[in-house]
């Protein structure tokens, strides 16, 4: 019998005993990790290859006008997702996506790579696409697995006006983007007001998705509902009142088409707008979707400036318009009397300039009072040689010139009221004389305004020193329980250092402007309805120059204050007299005379 000997020393075993005991170790460790300390993150993709999370998109709320009628609805759409684990394990699945929906297949491999979002999250590849499309895709649905399509909502705008400045558009959110508000519960691809009352009442407008839990098998085929699982309702967003007037502001954008120009209309006594005009604009049909990298290249370098508001962001000069502010100061600090006269020959002369009155000839002799009504020249520039240059500046500061106006838009300009600082500080002290004086007085030179600005100055004009917060938002109704709330905005200021004769000496006037025989504003004249105004006709360097109009009218309880600009529209007792006078009579003839003044509520 033969024995083998162990030559093994008690070294080596215990060496072996370690090393089966690590490795029992190791595995003991790696399971705990894996099912206890991991359990969640490893149950969590396992749900996923068995659990498909379906997003059921919000609408957001509608928008009405101020008598209830809409302007921007929602409509479907039927968009392609797919999922990009299940559709990596088929090798045909992009060709085959690419013949459906006729787009080519590196199109469709680069939108997947914009919008990946993880492996087992869906992502768009289509939009918009058509009832032949979906059933083709439908009918093919075991050769795509993970590839779905969903019904989401857009926008739809059924009103003739456009209204695209006031309207906004909703943007699709980027990365940058999600970073400020993921906490607000916003999600890659998520579309987000971006303009307009879009963005300003965003948190009104939004809904809230819903979710829905379906089951999936291996081949990520839909295979039933979830029954542990609870589906979470959609919350349509609350709905918002503007106190726009549709019927007039798709007059209005008709009295503007093909014109550079703007029109707008408030009350006076409420800041409400009831119409706001910029033209050119654009179509919103454009944005009710994501909109196309080559539609979005083609506004932006549009040279007419389709997506700039005018009303809002454009600055000019306001001609002869500003000329009021001048006939208060000088009321109110006694600088130049009343029934002194001034002759106008037709030109001023200082130093070696001459500065022109828009009368060739000349006016003749003239006083306060008819030199507003013929909107003399020579008059103020007479005038603004008494008067310091900060003290003409301080009056224009009671009207809010060279601030915002906190109208309830993205965007407002706040234009530029000199003063002798500012002054100063651009052409340096003592590198501006008397003639920058006398550009000023007649609304020219370095002053800028926006003409949502002159609208508000208009409104105090004729509220005798009420300044408004002008603003879009009426109400909003909340869903689920119907109630509307009320939009508040700052209360009403009120400029109490001028006195009621000033006030009343500058409307009579400005109702001679419209009235009289050698009125300046007589092509705004409206049979039957008090018409208060004023024309101004602002030198453009870059050709004609602008025609602006600003007034108002009274009629029973109400009081509606109008600015029209035209752009290269020449003399402002023109194109933009007459252009006011149409929507005059169009607001005589068409809106309710309310009785009694409103309240602006205080936010």
């Amino acid at each position: 019998m033969f024995y083998l000997q162990n030559n093994a020393t008690s070294l080596h075993r215990n060496l072996l005993i370690l090393a089966v005991f690590s490795l029992f170790l190791i595995l003991g460790i790696r399971l705990y990790q894996l099912q206890i300390v991991d359990y969640n993150r490893f149950a969590g993709i396992a749900e996923s290859n068995r659990i498909r999370v379906v997003t059921q998109p919000a609408p957001r709320g509608i928008i009405y006008d101020r008598n209830g009628q809409i302007i921007v609805d929602n409509k479907s759409q039927y968009n392609v997702n797919l999922i990009p684990f299940e559709v990596a394990k088929n090798d045909s699945a992009f060709s085959l996506l690419s013949d459906i929906l006729n787009i080519p297949e590196s199109e469709i491999q680069r939108r997947v790579k914009k919008n990946w979002r993880g492996n087992f999250l869906p992502l768009r590849i289509a939009e918009d696409i058509d009832f032949e499309t979906l059933s083709e895709l439908e009918e093919r649905r075991l050769e795509l697995p993970g590839v779905m399509y969903s019904l989401e909502p857009i926008r739809s705008f059924p009103r003739q006006a456009h209204l695209s400045h006031v309207l906004g558009y909703l943007r699709e959110i980027d990365k940058d983007d999600l970073q400020m508000i993921k906490n607000y519960g916003y999600r890659p691809g998520d579309l987000v007001g971006w303009k307009g009352v879009e963005r300003e009442y965003e948190s009104i407008l939004r809904g809230k998705r819903g979710f829905d839990y379906v089951q999936v098998n291996v081949h990520g085929q839909e295979v039933g509902k979830v029954q542990d699982r609870h589906s979470v309702e959609t919350q349509f967003g609350n709905d918002l009142y503007l106190t726009i007037d549709i019927g007039l502001q798709a007059y209005a954008e008709q009295l503007l088409e093909n014109k550079k120009g703007v029109a707008i209309v408030m009350d006076a006594k409420t800041g409400e707008i009831l119409t706001t005009v910029s033209k050119p604009d654009y179509s919103p049909g454009l944005f009710s979707g994501i909109v196309e990298s080559n539609v979005w290249n083609e506004l932006l370098n549009d040279t007419e400036r389709p997506l700039f508001d005018r009303a809002i962001q454009g600055t000019y000069p306001p001609g002869s318009t500003y000329k009021i502010v001048a006939v208060l100061a000088s009321l109110e600090e006694n600088i130049l009397a009343p029934e002194a006269t001034v002759r106008c020959r037709g030109v001023y002369k200082l130093g070696r300039r001459d500065f022109k009155c828009w009368k060739e000839g000349g006016h003749g002799r003239m006083n306060l009072f008819d030199a507003i009504v013929n909107s003399c020249n020579v008059y103020f520039y007479t005038l603004v040689r008494k008067m310091d240059v900060n003290l003409w500046a301080r009056y224009g500061k009671k009207f809010r010139f060279g601030e915002l106006t906190k109208v309830d838009l993205y965007g407002e300009s706040q234009g530029v009221l000199p003063d002798e600082p500012f002054l100063d500080k651009k052409y340096g002290k003592g590198g501006w004389s008397e003639g920058n004086k006398l550009n000023l007085v007649i609304g020219q030179g370095d002053l800028l305004v926006t003409p949502l600005q002159m609208v508000r100055f208009t409104g105090a004009l004729a509220t005798h020193g009420k300044l408004v917060t002008p603003h879009v938002g009426l109400q909003y109704m909340e869903h689920g329980t119907s109630r509307f709330h009320p939009l508040s905005f700052s209360s009403a200021d009120s400029i109490q250092s001028i006195s009621a004769s000033s006030w009343e000496f500058v409307e009579k006037a400005m109702y001679d402007v419209i009235n009289s025989s050698t009125g300046t504003g007589r092509a705004a004249k409206v049979r039957g309805l008090d018409v208060y105004g004023k024309t101004g006709t602002a030198q453009n360097p870059h050709g004609e120059a602008h025609s602006w109009f600003i007034g108002y009218s009274k009629e029973g309880g109400r009081t509606l204050a109008v600015t029209v600009l035209i752009e290269q529209g020449g003399s402002g007792g023109g194109e933009a007299a007459v252009t006011a006078r149409k929507i005059f009579s169009y607001c005589h003839k068409n809106l309710p005379v309310e009785t009694g003044e409103k309240e602006v509520a205080v936010r």
